[in-house]
């Protein structure tokens, strides 16, 4: 009976003590999966389908279309503005843009605070603050050429590339192993929206 208590009392404590650690590094990675799976693209209210009829609003929005055009990723025809077979490697028309990164990488990932469990929101069995890295794991060239560095003045080649360093709140739920990002400040939101010019 002692032996059998004894055995109870252990398997607790290691339960107890499991539910403390730190999350390793491959669910911290799992949690942040949907992060490095997300793509950087020029976008505009202009791309979000081909072809694009000629207009005043076009007319009016040339310093956008024409780098483009420029790049061979846009067709100027008399009429309409259409998609070449090189720019529908890289347009998507769910961003309404040019993709230039498909993928970013995460690294220097660490746990930097345990929140208390007498502090924990009801329904979260533990809750952890990660700092990590992340940046694009490669960048197609043509986004930094000087066709396109001129409609996104305000960036440096440097600003496109660059590594971001993030602090998130990451939790799991009660009766679950699965960490989830529980943070509502957070946003990771690459890539550039280049503003239309509208026309009445």
């Amino acid at each position: 009976m002692i032996r059998f208590l004894l055995s109870v009392l252990l398997a607790i404590g290691l339960s107890a003590c499991s539910q403390n650690a730190d999350p390793d590094k491959a669910d911290i990675l799992a949690a942040l999966n949907d992060l490095a799976t997300k793509k950087a693209c020029v976008s505009s209210t202009l791309f979000q389908a081909f072809p694009i009829s000629k207009t005043n609003q076009t007319e009016a929005n040339q310093d956008i279309i024409q780098p483009f055009v420029e790049l061979g990723f846009i067709a100027n025809k008399p009429d309409e503005y259409t998609l070449s077979e090189k720019g529908q490697l890289v347009y998507d028309k769910n961003q309404a843009g040019f993709c230039y990164t498909n993928q970013f990488k995460i690294s220097d990932i660490s746990v930097v605070k345990k929140e208390s469990d007498n502090n924990l929101p009801p329904g979260l069995s533990g809750v952890w603050y990660v700092r990590f890295n992340i940046e694009p794991e490669s960048t197609e060239e043509w986004v930094l050429s000087s066709a396109m560095l001129q409609v996104v003045s305000h960036l440096t080649p440097d600003q496109i590339t660059k590594t971001h360093s993030f602090t998130v709140r990451l939790a799991k739920k009660h009766g679950e192993e699965e960490l989830i990002i529980a943070d509502p400040r957070f946003s990771f939101n690459p890539g550039m929206r280049l503003n239309t010019k509208f026309t009445f």
